[in-house]
């Protein structure tokens, strides 16, 4: 066996020592940051979900797809976000992906989406945050520590080769070592000295320096980061709760504070006919009168009492965090409505005034709810402000929408949206030249429904586009067929959706029926979106089908708007035929209206023909078709061979 001096043994020692703490260190450390990063960029995802969350339940809720769509694409914006999945009902409702090489290292956020004002869970959103800046973190980590076992080994390596020259200053600068801190620069003695002592303490100096300048980088950039977290919460935090346009707190902001107060009364105001507004001076000077008209609310209130929130679009709310009586709020409300209507506002040299209506409903329970059922109430019945009472009966007629809704939705599943026909024919001859086409729904007791019941409802539902294209496919497929034409009902939102253009002239096309098919279109819808009405009737002109101007007669008629349209019938609204037999007034009118066409060269047609003296009369008027019960009641098949 070798006799090992004791300088010998303290190397062998001092090397075995410190090669183990310096991998430990290296590990422990590695380990540690690791976690630090990575419990770093997870909290920042989860502040995103959170965030974001509350808006997505509010869209979710109102079926804002819209608003949904923005919210994805401001956090498409963030580089750091892979992926976005929003779920409804256990199903995929809007989600984006960018399409990046998935590391399974990435953070999954997962946070569920409650609607507003209740604990009901509508849905999730799941997000996917990248790991990428994480791993540069670790990454620069690694080779920090890297570089400084490297010095550290040849520092030892120095040490072992000097042992025994250089022990006392060794052990000194290995107790310096033991008390070492990253944080603090510390100077070692022997940096003056030629030998290796020397070189050694000037390394070490370089070293730490380096370590205490890398160090500092890293809370600078931990601490920019942080700044950027909360700035960017903060502005996220202020847009969820502070209303761009008007800087006035919104709905968010109102039904927190509403949560927050024992007692409250609510009073909704709705400007009215701001979108005639908007439509005659155009958007920028509407925002500026809302924002006129947000300032000038705050100086007619003066306190914070009440609050003032802009909720949406032409829709405010004064929320009284305290409790009121009825008759106080009456006399608040009608000074408010004076001042209000004494409001004037300048748009080049012309000044407009506002009205409004307001919904009122007293605390403490469901004030938004019923607040928005009193104004709904006031603008139907045309009054300044209404009170919410139970006696309004408003969410019956909720619900029963809502059940319509669900009818129409099960009729078009189960093949339950049926065409009915109505002959047409001429009034001279009684020839058959054509007929209408008629919507019936058959409910689940084999009754049939009359659009009267349910298009309405339809219109403000998604499923009113199905119906259309149902209508007109099983339409279209019967009349080619058949050498008739048939009359075929158009409102102004089939005519404004596009898709439904496009399905109308592939079935023409399809069925080879281009001259077969004559679109009627509501006067009154037709004068309201002239420049659309016109655009689609050239269109189907070029194509070869006819075109009918539905209801004329009905109010005011406007004969100069139908001397610029290039339609082939006018038919007469049946409020005029219904009565021609007895009434002298009505009887001139349709005379005019038939003198008219004839001098434009235009056909036209009396519904509600129903008696044998109405057809007489119409014929004797004039009148170049007829429809209604005298002539043939709506059947759900027309006899082919009996043609």
């Amino acid at each position: 066996m070798f006799n090992l001096t004791l300088s010998n043994k303290i190397l062998i020692y001092f090397f075995t020592t410190s090669i183990i703490i310096i991998f430990s260190t290296y590990f422990v450390l590695q380990k540690i940051t690791e976690i630090a990063f990575y419990e770093t960029e997870l909290e920042k995802a989860k502040i995103i979900a959170k965030t974001v969350t509350p808006l997505i339940g509010l869209d979710i809720f109102l079926g804002l797809d819209n608003n949904l769509d923005e919210i994805l694409k401001e956090l498409s914006n963030n580089e750091n976000i892979i992926s976005v999945k929003i779920f409804n009902n256990n199903k995929i409702i809007k989600e984006f992906n960018k399409n990046v090489k998935h590391n399974k290292d990435s953070f999954l956020i997962k946070q569920d989406i409650f609607q507003p004002n209740f604990n009901k869970k509508i849905g999730e959103i799941e997000i996917e945050y990248s790991s990428r800046h994480y791993k540069r973190l670790i990454r620069k980590y690694q080779k920090a520590l890297f570089i400084f076992l490297i010095i550290l080994l040849i520092s030892i390596f120095l040490f072992s080769y000097y042992l025994n020259k250089l022990i006392k200053p060794l052990k000194i600068i290995a107790k310096d070592l033991e008390n070492y801190n990253p944080k603090k620069l510390h100077k070692f003695i022997y940096t003056q000295r030629k030998d290796e002592i020397g070189l050694i303490s000037k390394a070490l100096n370089s070293m730490q320096t380096k370590i205490i300048d890398y160090s500092k980088r890293v809370e600078n950039m931990n601490s920019i980061l942080e700044k950027k977290v909360e700035k960017k919460t903060k502005e996220l935090k202020e847009q969820l709760y502070i209303d761009s346009l008007t800087r006035l707190p919104n709905r968010f902001s109102l039904v927190d504070d509403m949560k927050n107060s024992k007692y409250g009364s609510l009073i909704l105001i709705n400007i009215d006919d701001f979108k005639e507004v908007n439509d005659f001076f155009g958007y920028k000077t509407g925002d500026k009168i809302l924002i006129g008209f947000a300032n000038r609310l705050k100086n007619v209130l003066k306190t914070d009492f009440p609050k003032i929130y802009r909720l949406s679009g032409d829709e405010f709310a004064l929320f009284f965090d305290k409790k009121m009586t009825k008759s106080d709020l009456e006399h608040f409300i009608e000074i408010l409505i004076k001042k209000i209507e004494n409001m004037i506002f300048l748009y080049n040299d012309n000044e407009l005034n506002v009205r409004v209506t307001m919904g009122v409903s007293l605390g403490p329970n469901s004030l938004l709810e019923r607040a928005d059922i009193a104004l709904k109430y006031a603008k139907k019945r045309r009054v300044s402000y209404k009170f919410y009472e139970k006696e309004l009966n408003i969410e019956k007629q909720y619900i029963k929408n809502i059940e319509w809704v669900k009818k129409i939705k099960k009729a078009i599943k189960n093949d339950k949206i049926v065409p009915f026909f109505q002959p047409i024919f001429r009034s001279d001859t009684f020839d058959k030249v054509g007929y209408e086409a008629l919507m019936r729904l058959i409910d689940e007791d084999g009754n049939i429904v009359t659009p009267a019941n349910f298009l309405e409802i339809a219109k403000r539902s998604r499923y009113y586009a199905d119906l259309t294209k149902i209508m007109f496919e099983k339409s279209s497929k019967h009349f080619s067929k058949i050498d008739y034409y048939f009359s075929f009902n158009l409102s102004i939102e089939d005519i404004l959706n596009q898709d439904t253009i496009d399905f109308i002239k592939d079935r023409i096309d399809r069925y080879n029926i281009h001259s077969k098919v004559n679109f009627e279109i509501v006067e009154s819808e037709g004068i309201e979106n002239f420049k659309e009405v016109l655009d689609f009737i050239i269109d189907m002109k070029k194509i070869g089908a006819k075109i009918s101007i539905d209801d004329f007669g009905s109010g005011y008629s406007n004969f100069e708007y139908l001397a610029k349209l290039p339609i082939d019938f006018i038919k007469i609204d049946g409020s005029l035929i219904k009565n021609i037999d007895k009434d002298e007034n009505t009887r001139i009118v349709v005379e005019v209206i038939v003198d008219y066409a004839k001098k434009k060269g235009i056909k036209t047609v009396a519904e509600f023909v129903s008696s044998k003296d109405i057809y007489h009369v119409v014929k004797d008027i004039g009148v170049d078709l007829v429809q209604g019960f005298y002539i043939g009641k709506p059947t759900q098949n027309i006899d082919i061979k009996a043609l």
